[in-house]
Order: structure tokens, then C-alpha cells, then sequence
């Protein structure tokens, strides 16, 4: 071996760890960039003990691997590899060949999870670790190509090092979509294709793969071999992960035998709806996703197996939503009628769907054309067929609960069967919650799972708000740009929470009809309203909270990091904080109305003492270090992402000017930084790991002083991967540092590096320092690691309270809400009760008050008296005159009332609204061969067929697109049915001034109307007051010039409306008689006379 690779091997560790092991543990965890290089140097020659340097002088050139990129290493271990294992093996036999990879069911799309078994692991090990067989590609190579294999519609990611890297045909399609350079990876087979990014960097193209080109994305991690075998001695060193220890655990003989550093494997496939922490996940809003379980009662006499919005009891339709991201779960049933509605309320971002399903009903098909993230699946057998599964007894259906129970309930947090919803699931409900839960565990093979126990929803306890409503009335997104900016939600939020604003949003799309739950929210509203010092002491201490709901679910999957305890830890203090404040509000302040204080009192109970978790996590968690540590992270991603975009800029606009070259690393003292993130007391063993670490420290820093104070200033202990411990001098201290004899081990410096002006030399002293350095660190690390594991279990004992505790905070950041939004914005209080009643005196628009604000225009407060006396107003008036704005406002007062809302009015009296309709704009569905007309159509059959006494309905122009006359008796046959046969409160605008007259018998209805002033220039401005009564003109032509059609347009369309007017035109058929129809004589079509001849007989 040469003289200089013998003398910078460094020393082996005093407490019995191997520099080689040593480095190779950093691995575990986070892997630092700077070890990419050398992990893949490790990995491809570690057994001719090959070691790169920048310095190739001191090298010979037969050891110096040349690399072009990073990724052709792997070439250059298949090939030393292969000829180390061809002189080995020349005895041997007929080399084994590999046993092809089990796997789980496939899924539609091409989705194939590899189970977590032994013999998985085996197979694993044969194919990525066996060097005995003749591969066709290196081993990396050899294993995407399976995966790709198995996963046909998943693209697949492979961590190789510090980066993640696409191959063959994956990399030409994608590496243009995803702005990263093609390369091409030499192999015994020809040229692959390959491109990759840092690992740091996953998040930014996941959001690319996942949300912008909605594809599946199959993670193949990387983990160390622990039985890997270099020469004679295994690398086994103490693994405190148990997921990794657990991947290790290959007990086959042959496995101990395998060389590779590192074996991998599909650890988790990423969907729409299985994301959990990645930054581009949106905060404010859950990410559900959504099984739909389906079943036919047996018909005898069935005759089409199309669903109709009449056959509710034929179909059973369950559904199960997960939000996986916080573990919130939810399950109801449905209906063939109500299904569309449900899910645009939920707004799921994947549904998964059975794979019967496809194309057997036509809602299916109308869920696929709602342009939704569709999986199909074979949903797993519950253990009845469909015609066993219906009319089970009482006991049945208990046991059915009881076996989903037994196969999930290591899943729940701990809520047990009877205290929550399981006990009352019904089995279409079980059916969607067992898919949901088989889904994600495929998905994520092997990771352990805790949810939220299934909460129930009932329809009856939540008003329905169908899917064309919540387009309509913008409660989410505006109609016109889909953006959130104008949206209902977007106007009223004053959250300061991201998880309060979720909430928000659910009890916006989905307000309870519960009148005491409507009662305690506004009680809640009314006390911060009242006592604005709790209002802001309480804002200040939520925003100091965290968002508990995905911190403590990202530690439930391993994934949760010392900021998220930190931030744990910051919502459990706060919450104490809150909680003794508003106690010592409820002693100290008198309220008039009990129930008011009681409301209160019902909230502060819910909040449960978690002190013992508090202590817990602070005596462990050393904020300043984790701050240091958190921004020594963001620091060197930030530094990443620029040289990224610098190479990128430079790769686009000048292909020929190379990248700049990174200095080659160098630290002073030891190769493993400190990132301490616990307390030196938070166990025994910590403590005394840190004691000797600083005893070492010491050593290290007399050692530097007494060679600086007897050789000379320039003298430093350095460290490099290269190099190794090595003292670097300068100047005259060179010849000094050579000639001296020194007394610390009475050994002479040897010279490794020589340059004009410096020189490293390599002294055995500082070697086992640096190395005890390195070992103790090292150990600390792992300390630490298993300290964090031991808290991190502790706090998922709690994981229910933690979630409790969230919720209230949650309710608390949106009362608040409303109580500011109150302040602001001048809102009253709604008084709600069973009745029929809609009457409000000054109500506004929430959302156009705004917006008019903005421009320094007032908005027109109208009236609205709906119930016994009138439940059906007719409203006409001109074009721009406030009738469709009038429609909507309502609508909305109606749904922030049952949301706990303060509501836009000087008074409102609501009774509760069990479902809201509405039918305005047009639009449509050229997909679907749906005119507009029909589209309409298809929205007014909805609401005649589902609306109640006790639903809400605003209807705007029925009837408009088809000829006047048959638009009209389409509007009056819609107007009769609502009337007598569905008995809403209704709101009607029609252009039809006729209805007016058509409608004046009934006892029940009234007509009122909006106007349009015009002033003796010929200018003109609306009125958008309502009044009594009936507008018979329309007013199109100001709306014409308004918009700025020419003036010429306008002035044809004048006169043609004067004498149109002049012979009270009304429509085609009321003018056609009989006798001037075409007639066919003797073969000859006889031309007809039209009435507008004469009339419209004038010029230009």
C-alpha cells in the first residue's frame, strides 16, 4: 500500500467504533450533503480501500475513481465490484438467481405496494445486495428497473445519497417537465437515461409531480446495511431506529454476506390524498381523502341499472373522508340525490372509488365529470355479500362493528369503541372507513397509523348546501375565476389560526341546524363582543399556538422533528395560559344571561390539563439550540436552492460555461458537527456523553495552543473527508513543525499535503483526539435520537387530549372571528327558532358591501319578510337593478346565522333552514351534449323534487332560454310547484312581467320590484331599493349603452323596440295563426306573409 494512504488512515476510536463506521452512522437520519460524494465513494470501492481526494498528487493515479457527476460512481463500484467477485468466486458454483419481489394486490393504476414481510426483505437483499450474480445493470440500476416494473403508473423516485434520481424512460419524460438536466449513466448494456435533484428539494417537485401533473409517486428510500461486509469485519454499529432495525433484520445466512453499504426499497407512494407535512400542502385547508361505498338492493323486477334521483332507497351509498394531514376522520351515508352535494362540500382532493363502480351507474359517471383525483380499487370484502349486507338486525350490525373495530383499533388514538361514533356507524359507513383504512395502508406499508376514532355525521344535524349553491352563492371561490379572493370565506375570515380557518370553512359549507349549538357559538360572540380586553388577550395567546392537529399527526408517522415538540410544547403552554384567563374572567365578571356564562364554562371544561406533558418536553428540548439548529438548516437549503437556480440560469443561456466548482470541505476539528437539540441533563447518559465530549474539547484546545505557543502561530487542527485529522501550517512554522521532535506521543509530524506556502501533516495525537471527538458526538447523537423517540411516545399516549385540546382552540380562533368581523363590520345578532320565518330589516351583502367599500360606495340595505303571511316573493326590475344580489344575500344571512355568525342587518329573525337551493346564472355542459337551457333545466328538477317547508330557495330568470312564451309557462309551472307542492320561502326574479298577473290570486304570494330613475339629459341611475309592486320594463337598452355597444346598434334597437311595443309583440307563437301557416299544394310550398314586414319596413 502506498506510504501516504497508510499515513492518513486514520486511528481506530478508543471507545471501539471505526472511523469508517463512525462516518457511515451519519447517514442515519439526516444525511448531510457533504457526505454524498463519499457515501458513494464508500459504496462502490470500499473494498480496495480506495479513498478520493482533490489533491490527486498524492494519490496514484490507479486508485483515483474519475467522476464526471456524482451518479457514476455507481458504475465504478459495479465494475471493481464484479471483478473482485469473478477472482473470489472462480471456485464456486452455479451462481443463485434471484427470486422475484412478492407484492400486495395491485392497484388500478398500475399502484403495487411491496409488503413488509421477511420474505420481502429477503428478496430485497438478493436483487440490491447480491454481488454474485451477473447483473445486467449496477445494482441501482437493477433495482429501479424493478420497481418501475411493478409500479407502471408511478414515477419513481430513488434516494441515492444525497439526491433523488429518475432512470430510463422516467427521465426523459420527466426531467424536461421538472427543469432538471438528462444525463446518461454508462452501463455494460448502453447508455441510460438518468436525472435527479437534492433531496432537499423533494417538497418542490413533488407539488410539481403530485398537484400540477397529477401523478402517482412511488419513494424508494435508502437504508444501512448493517451486515454489510467489508474484507473480514461487518459494519454493524448500534441502530437506535427501530423501522431501521427492523429493515435490517435479514436473518438469512446470505445476507450477512452481502457488500453493498446500502439496500432500498418503496417506502411510501404519494397520491392527492395521503399528503402529510409537505410544504407546498396548503394550511388553511384539509386534504381529504374520500372512499365512496356503494350497493343495490336486489330488485326482482328491474329493468336498467341507471341510478334515479327516486330510487334513494334502493341505492345505499356510505362515504368515509380522511384528512391525513391531521388524522381527522368522517363518515356518513348518502343518497343517488344528494351525493354530488356532499361532495362538493367536502371538496375531497382524491376519491377513491370501487372498481365494480367504473362504469355500471350513471352518479359515477357524473362523479368523473366533476373533474375529480379518481383511484379505483377493489375494495376489501367486509364479509357479507351485497344481499346478506342488507336488513341485518341490531346484533349483526353491532358485530360488524365490533370486527372493524378489532382489525383497526390500533389505528385510533385510544377513544375506545363505546365513548366514540364507532358504535353507531352504520354499514355502508364501515364499508367506506375500511377502504379508506386498507388505501392508506398500502400506501404507506409498515408505517404505524393513528387517526382520529370515525366521527359520525348525520345529514338531518347540518344544513345541506348542494353543489350548485356553493358555486352561486361564492361561499369557497368565486364563480367567475374560481380564486378565494372575493369568496365568502376570503371576506369574513379573521382567523389567526391556520387550523381555525379550516374550521371555518367546514362550518360555513356545512352550518348546523342545532339550535342549541347555534345558541352557544353566538353566546361566545356575544362575550368577546362585550369585553374587548378578553377578545385581545385571547387573539393574542391563539396566535402564539401552533398548529397542534399536524404536529402531533406527523409525529404519529415518524416524521415530526424537535420543531414540531417545540411547537407542541408552545400550544400546551398557551393553553394553560388561556384557560386560566378566561377561569379568572368567569370569577371576576357578573354576566346578566346565565346562559351566556354557561356557554363559556361548557368551552373551559372541554380544555384538559396536559402539564405533565409540558414538563416533560421542556426539560428535554433546548429551545436555543433547536432555533440554531432550525436556522443552520433553512440557512444551508436556501444556499442549495440558489447555487441550484445560479446552475440552472447558466446550464439555459450558455451551455459551454461550467457551473463553479465547490471548495473541497474543511472544518476545524472533528469530521460530525455539534447539532445538540436536547438539554445535557435530559437523561444520565446524556450528560456524561457531553462531559467527556467536552473533556476531549479541552484536550484538543490545550493541544493547539501548546503546538502554536512551542511551534509557531499558524498552526491549526483541521479536518477533512480526504484527508482525514491533519495540522495545517504555513510560513516558516512549516520547517519548525518538521524539524521539531514533539513530546505528545514522541512521534514525528509526517508530511501528506505539500503546497508553496502550506503544508498538512499528519500527527497520531490529534487523530485519537479528533477520533474520541467524533465517537462521543456520535454516541450524543444517538442519545438524543433515542431521548427524542421515548418523548415522542410519550406524547402519542396523549394524542387524544392534544387533539381535544386543538379542537377548542379552533372553535375559540373562530368565534373570535366573528366577534371581530361584528365589530368591524356593524353585525347583529340573529334570533333563530323552528319556525318558517325569514325577516330581516336592513340586511346587506357581506361580500359586495365589501368590495363597494373598497371603491367609497355605500351599499342599499333592503328588507326581506318571508313566512306565514308571504313565503313567495316575486321580484322584477331592471338589468344591474340589485335583484340577483338581493336573491343572494339572503341566502348567505341565512347560512352565517347557522354558522354562529353575527349577520349583515339591523335585525334578523330566521327560522331554520334544513337545505338551501339556488338556480341562477348560466352556463353549459358541452361534455355532456347540455345546452344551457337544459342545464337549468336540470337544476330546477333538482330543487322541485328536494325542496321542503323548511328549505330555502332563490330562483333567478327560469325560462330564459327558450322562446318567451314557453319560458314564461315554464316559469309560472315552477312557481305553481314551489307554491303548493314544496311550500319553501322562496325569493323569484323574473324578466316574465307577465307571472305578475298570472300569480295575483295567490293569498301567499307577493310582487315587489326595482326601478331605474332617468333624468331630463338622458341620463339615468338605478334605484336599488326594493319596493311594492311590479316593473314592467327591463331597462335592456341603458344596460346596452352602459356596456358600450355602438351607437348605431342602439339606435336600430330603439326604433324596433317602439314598434314592437306598438304591436304589443309577445312572442312566435302568440302571433302565428292558423291560417298563415305554410301549406303544400300540388307540390309547391306557398310563401308566408310576416306581420313585421310593413312594420320594420324602414331604411338604414
Amino acid at each position: 500500500m502506498s506510504r501516504h494512504l497508510k499515513d492518513i488512515r486514520p486511528a481506530r476510536h478508543l471507545i471501539g467504533l471505526s472511523s469508517t463506521s463512525a462516518r457511515n452512522n451519519q447517514s442515519i437520519g439526516t444525511v448531510y450533503g457533504r457526505q454524498a460524494l463519499r457515501r458513494r465513494s464508500t459504496e462502490s470501492g470500499h473494498r480496495q480501500r480506495h479513498f478520493i481526494s482533490n489533491n490527486s498528487r498524492s494519490f496514484p493515479q490507479r486508485a483515483r475513481p474519475v467522476f464526471s457527476s456524482a451518479s457514476r460512481c455507481s458504475t465504478t463500484y459495479y465494475e471493481t465490484a464484479k471483478s473482485i467477485t469473478t477472482a473470489r468466486s472462480s471456485k464456486s458454483t452455479k451462481p443463485k438467481v434471484a427470486k422475484p419481489l412478492p407484492y400486495d394486490d395491485s392497484i388500478e393504476q398500475g399502484l403495487v405496494v411491496t409488503a413488509d414481510s421477511p420474505a420481502d426483505i429477503d428478496a430485497l437483499a438478493d436483487v440490491a445486495a447480491n454481488d454474485k450474480i451477473d447483473k445486467i445493470y449496477p445494482t441501482v440500476l437493477h433495482e429501479a428497473k424493478a420497481n418501475m416494473e411493478r409500479l407502471p403508473n408511478c414515477v419513481l423516485l430513488t434516494r441515492v445519497g444525497s439526491f433523488y434520481e429518475l432512470y430510463f424512460h422516467q427521465a426523459d419524460e420527466y426531467a424536461p417537465l421538472l427543469n432538471l438536466r438528462l444525463a446518461k449513466k454508462k452501463t455494460a448494456q448502453g447508455p441510460v437515461s438518468m436525472a435527479g435533484f437534492p433531496f432537499m428539494h423533494l417538497d418542490r417537485y413533488l407539488k410539481v409531480l403530485v398537484q400540477e401533473l397529477q401523478k402517482y409517486v412511488a419513494i424508494s428510500e435508502e437504508f444501512p446495511n448493517i451486515n454489510a461486509r467489508v474484507g473480514n469485519a461487518n459494519l454493524g454499529v448500534a441502530i437506535s431506529d427501530p423501522a431501521i432495525s427492523e429493515l435490517q433484520g435479514l436473518e438469512d445466512s446470505r445476507s450477512g454476506k452481502t457488500n453493498n453499504m446500502y439496500i432500498r426499497k418503496v417506502c411510501r407512494i404519494i397520491t392527492p390524498g395521503t399528503l402529510i407535512d409537505e410544504k407546498f400542502l396548503d394550511p388553511t385547508q384539509n386534504n381529504y381523502l374520500l372512499a365512496v361505498s356503494w350497493r343495490e338492493r336486489p330488485q326482482t323486477d328491474a329493468q336498467s341499472n341507471e341510478i334515479d334521483g327516486g330510487d334513494d332507497e334502493r341505492f345505499h351509498i356510505g362515504l368515509a373522508w380522511l384528512d391525513f394531514s391531521t388524522g381527522d376522520f368522517q363518515a356518513q351515508t348518502s343518497s343517488s340525490a344528494t351525493i354530488l352535494s356532499d361532495l362538493a362540500r367536502i371538496s375531497p382532493n382524491e376519491i377513491l372509488l370501487n372498481k365494480s363502480m367504473q362504469s355500471a351507474q350513471k352518479i359515477f359517471r357524473q362523479i368523473q365529470d366533476q373533474q375529480y383525483f379518481i383511484t379505483y380499487e377493489n375494495f376489501p370484502e367486509m364479509g357479507r355479500s351485497s344481499e346478506q349486507s342488507f336488513d341485518l338486525s341490531d346484533d349483526e350490525l353491532q358485530a360488524e362493528r365490533r370486527k372493524f373495530l378489532s382489525a383497526w383499533a390500533g389505528h385510533f388514538d385510544g377513544e375506545g369503541f363505546a365513548s366514540g361514533d364507532l358504535s353507531r356507524l352504520e354499514y355502508d359507513e364501515l364499508c367506506a372507513c375500511n377502504a379508506v383504512l386498507h388505501y392508506v395502508n398500502k400506501m404507506l406499508p409498515g408505517t404505524n397509523i393513528k387517526l382520529q376514532s370515525p366521527e359520525r355525521r348525520l345529514p338531518m344535524d347540518n344544513m345541506l348546501i348542494d353543489a350548485n349553491s356553493l358555486r352561486a352563492l361564492e361561499i369557497k371561490k368565486t364563480l367567475r375565476d374560481q380564486l378565494t379572493s372575493g369568496s365568502l370565506l376570503n371576506t369574513i375570515k379573521r382567523t389567526v389560526t391556520k387550523s381555525g380557518t379550516r374550521l371555518l370553512a367546514d362550518w360555513l359549507s356545512s352550518p348546523t341546524t342545532s339550535l342549541v349549538t347555534i345558541d352557544q357559538r353566538h353566546n361566545l360572540v356575544q362575550i368577546f363582543l362585550n369585553d374587548k380586553h378578553l377578545h385581545e388577550m385571547v387573539i393574542l395567546y391563539l396566535k402564539r399556538t401552533h398548529d397542534s392537529s399536524r404536529a402531533v399527526q406527523k409525529l404519529t408517522l415518524g416524521r415530526g422533528n424537535a420543531d414540531d415538540m417545540l411547537g407542541l410544547l408552545q400550544s400546551i403552554e398557551y393553553t394553560a395560559k388561556l384557560r386560566t384567563l378566561i377561569e379568572g374572567y368567569l370569577q371576576s365578571t357578573a354576566i346578566e344571561d346565565p346562559s351566556v356564562s354557561e356557554s363559556l364554562r361548557v368551552l373551559l371544561e372541554r380544555i384538559i390539563d396536559l402539564s405533565d406533558m409540558e414538563r416533560l418536553i421542556s426539560n428535554a428540548f433546548d429551545r436555543d439550540l433547536v432555533i440554531r439548529h432550525l436556522t443552520a438548516e433553512e440557512k444551508k437549503e436556501a444556499e442549495s436552492l440558489m447555487y441550484l437556480e445560479a446552475k440552472n440560469d447558466i446550464d439555459s443561456f450558455n451551455s459551454i460555461v461550467k457551473a463553479p466548482k465547490k471548495k473541497p470541505q474543511t472544518r476545524k476539528g472533528a469530521p460530525i458537527e455539534t447539532m445538540e437539540i436536547m438539554k445535557r441533563n435530559a437523561s444520565r447518559t446524556l450528560s456524561r456523553l457531553h462531559k467527556s465530549l467536552d473533556e476531549c474539547v479541552t484536550l484538543r484546545d490545550g493541544l493547539e495552543r501548546e503546538l502554536r505557543t512551542l511551534l509557531g502561530p499558524t498552526l491549526d487542527l483541521r479536518w477533512s473527508p480526504s484527508l482525514g485529522y491533519y495540522v495545517h501550517a504555513s510560513g516558516k512554522d512549516m520547517a519548525r513543525f518538521e524539524e521539531t521532535e514533539t513530546e505528545h506521543g514522541n512521534t514525528t509530524a509526517r508530511c501528506i499535503v505539500s503546497r508553496k506556502n502550506t503544508r498538512s501533516y499528519h500527527l497520531d495525537k490529534w487523530t485519537v483526539i479528533g477520533n474520541r471527538i467524533d465517537s462521543y458526538k456520535m454516541l450524543i447523537r444517538l442519545e438524543e435520537r433515542k431521548i427524542f423517540q421515548s418523548v415522542r411516545q410519550s406524547v402519542l399516549e396523549h394524542i387524544a387530549n392534544i387533539r381535544r385540546n386543538a379542537r377548542v382552540l379552533d372553535e375559540l380562533d373562530v368565534v373570535c372571528s366573528f366577534a371581530t368581523l361584528a365589530r368591524e363590520r356593524k353585525l347583529v345578532r340573529p334570533v333563530l327558532h323552528n319556525g318558517i320565518a325569514h325577516n330581516v330589516i336592513g340586511g346587506r351583502h357581506p361580500t359586495v358591501e365589501y368590495g363597494l367599500q373598497e371603491r367609497g360606495i355605500s351599499f342599499v340595505p333592503n328588507d326581506c319578510f318571508l313566512g306565514s303571511a308571504e313565503r313567495l316573493w316575486l321580484i322584477t326590475g331592471p338589468n344591474m337593478g340589485g335583484k340577483s344580489t338581493f336573491l343572494r344575500q339572503n341566502a348567505l344571512i341565512s347560512i352565517l346565522a347557522q354558522a354562529g355568525s353575527y349577520v349583515p342587518a339591523n335585525f334578523a329573525e330566521i327560522g331554520i333552514v334544513d337545505q338551501i337551493f339556488t338556480r341562477v346564472g348560466s352556463a353549459d355542459n358541452l361534455y355532456r351534449d347540455e345546452s344551457t337551457f337544459m342545464v337549468e333545466m336540470l337544476e330546477t328538477a333538482n330543487i322541485l323534487k328536494r325542496a321542503t317547508s323548511r328549505s330555502f330557495v332563490i330562483m333567478d330568470e327560469i325560462g330564459r332560454g327558450t322562446t318567451p312564451v314557453e319560458g314564461l309557462a315554464v316559469a309560472y309551472g315552477c312557481l305553481h310547484h314551489l307554491y303548493y307542492v314544496n311550500r319553501s320561502r322562496t325569493l323569484f326574479a323574473t324578466h316574465f312581467h307577465d307571472l305578475a298577473e298570472m300569480i295575483q290570486n295567490l293569498p301567499h304570494a307577493a310582487c315587489y320590484c326595482t326601478d331605474l330613475k332617468e333624468d331630463e339629459n338622458g341620463g339615468f341611475y338605478f334605484m336599488h331599493k326594493l319596493r311594492r309592486g311590479v316593473n314592467h320594463r327591463s331597462h335592456a337598452l341603458h344596460i346596452a349603452k352602459l356596456a358600450g355597444v355602438p351607437s348605431g346598434a342602439i339606435h336600430v334597437a330603439e326604433r324596433a323596440l317602439y314598434k314592437l311595443e306598438k304591436l304589443h309583440v309577445g312572442g312566435g307563437e302568440e302571433f302565428q295563426n292558423p291560417g298563415d301557416r305554410e301549406s303544400e299544394v300540388d307540390g309547391e310550398v306557398h310563401e308566408k306573409v310576416s306581420k313585421y314586414d310593413s312594420a320594420f319596413a324602414f331604411g338604414d
